[in-house]
Parts: structure tokens; sequence; C-alpha cells
């Protein structure tokens, strides 16, 4: 449990951090109103979602939402609920299914990986 905490930590300190980020660069109050969001943003997501399969392959669709669902919080709490805080949140879950492919992806090879070490 101790490694899994690590990993939650990483990926919502990441999600919040790509948020962020583009926020800043792009001068958007929401980052998913720019363009770098889904050049940058998603792809870095994306990755470090694989990369926290690869370590713990165990439901590896976690690694892929826990950083969009970061990301929810954090605009919530940032710039209050809205009146389209449901569509919102719509769009945070269709926007998490890359990253929980890439997930998936990341713990085929995490599992392949520990077979090989195991041997």
């Amino acid at each position: 449990m101790k490694k899994e905490s690590w990993l939650y930590g990483v990926a919502v300190v990441s999600g919040i951090a790509v948020w962020i980020f583009v926020s800043k660069l792009s001068g958007r109050r929401e980052a998913w109103d720019s363009q770098w969001y889904f050049l940058v943003g998603m792809p870095v997501v994306c990755l470090v979602s694989a990369c926290l399969a690869f370590f713990e392959p165990n439901r590896p669709w976690r690694w892929g939402m826990t950083p969009l669902a970061a990301q929810a919080v954090w605009m919530i709490v940032t710039q209050g609920p809205g009146n389209l805080l449901p569509i919102g949140l719509v769009v945070f879950g269709v926007l998490a299914i890359p990253s929980m492919m890439t997930a998936q992806i990341g713990a085929w090879f995490g599992t392949k990986n520990a077979a090989r070490v195991s041997r």
C-alpha cells in the first residue's frame, strides 16, 4: 500500500501541474481552452499514466483516471463550480479515456517485464 500511496501522489501532482503549467503558458483560465493542453498536456498525462501502470500494473485504469480527477478537483477549487459543472465532469471523463488506454499499455509492458525478470 505504501508504494501505491506514492504513485497516487505522483498521479495527482502531475495532473495538477499539467493544468497549472498549461494555464500559465497559454494565459487561459482553464487549461483545456488552450491548444497546448491537447498538444503538450494530454501527452504528458498519458506518459505519466503509462509509467505508473508499468510500476503497478494492477487495475491500470486508476493511473489514467487519477490525474484527470485531480484536474477536475483543482478546477472546481480554484474557479468554483460554475453552471457548466456537469458538462465539465463529463468532458473530464472522456478526456481520461486516452490516458486510461496508455496506462493499460504500460501495465502490459510492466507485466511482461516482471515475468522476464522473475525467470
